[in-house]
């Protein structure tokens, strides 16, 4: 996680220690080495990857990842999280794997978007996300120099690019993602998480206002840490990024039709001359 940011109250049973057990894994089992070459991430995610489909192993990938950021209602749920996560058969690359994404985050990057299209897409759909010095430019220009606690949102998020790049100006922004791609959602939630920002990223088409699930991120303060957490939720009205509805004004009701009203008698006027 990267710099501080605004303190929210503690959720009831936040998953640190499912973090703290992560973190002790990456620091006590692995040998890190300096691995900051998208090519060698690709290289982790295929060993992670072996037995099975590339898109199967990245998509559990993204949930193995979220597990220890979510936030826990009670110690029973946050346990079994823990040894779900110790449970794993490839614990060790996982966290190896997990590891690598971390480093190549650092500066507001996106690695598992570049894995992304490099592993998987493929172009697929059309899914190749926007260089990131566009994005740079385009939010240079779009939000200028914002204030902390301003909204950014972006309609159709995908991994989050804009997002981050908004962030390089000012990280106390509140940032709202939106795409209608699952996959997509949850990268640009990993890449608020793994930044320790703040906002929301929801799984709705923009265009139909069709919600489908959303997911706020905050952060809390555990042991002078700003951990960051997330909380789901199904119910669009919780939703910053979803329309809601207009209600309707009542209509007046008339007796009859309007009908205009004449003059009693006829109006002569005289039109002047300008000069």
């Amino acid at each position: 996680m990267h710099g501080a940011s605004t303190i929210t109250q503690s959720p009831p049973c936040h998953s640190a220690a499912v973090q703290q057990f992560v973190v002790s894994r990456i620091h006590s089992n692995i040998k890190l080495t300096a691995m900051t070459d998208i090519r060698q991430l690709l290289k982790e995610f295929e060993r992670f990857a072996y037995g099975e489909s590339l898109h199967t192993a990245f998509t559990d990938l993204l949930d193995w990842i979220l597990l220890p950021f979510k936030r826990y209602e009670d110690k029973l749920e946050q346990q079994a999280a823990l040894d779900t996560y110790r449970g794993h058969k490839k614990v060790n690359e996982l966290a190896r794997l997990v590891t690598l994404i971390g480093e190549l985050s650092e500066g507001f990057r996106d690695p598992l978007g570049e894995l992304y299209m490099q592993a998987i897409s493929n172009g697929h759909n059309g899914q190749y996300f926007t260089p990131e010095p566009i994005c740079d430019m385009m939010a240079a220009i779009s939000v200028g120099n914002p204030t902390d606690g301003q909204t950014v949102a972006d309609c159709a998020c995908g991994s989050g690019r804009m997002l981050l790049s908004a962030a390089k100006i000012n990280r106390h922004l509140k940032l709202y993602g939106a795409d209608l791609d699952l996959t997509c959602c949850k990268m640009a939630l990993i890449n608020l998480l793994l930044n320790s920002l703040q906002g929301e990223v929801a799984h709705m088409n923009s265009l139909s206002n069709d919600f489908y699930r959303g997911y706020k991120v905050q952060t809390t303060l555990v042991d002078g840490y700003h951990m960051p957490y997330y909380v789901e939720f199904t119910e669009p009205e919780q939703s910053q990024l979803w329309l809601k509805p207009v209600k309707e004004q009542a209509k007046p009701n008339f007796d009859s039709p309007f009908e205009p009203v004449r003059a009693p008698q006829p109006i002569n006027g005289v039109q002047g001359s300008l000069f």
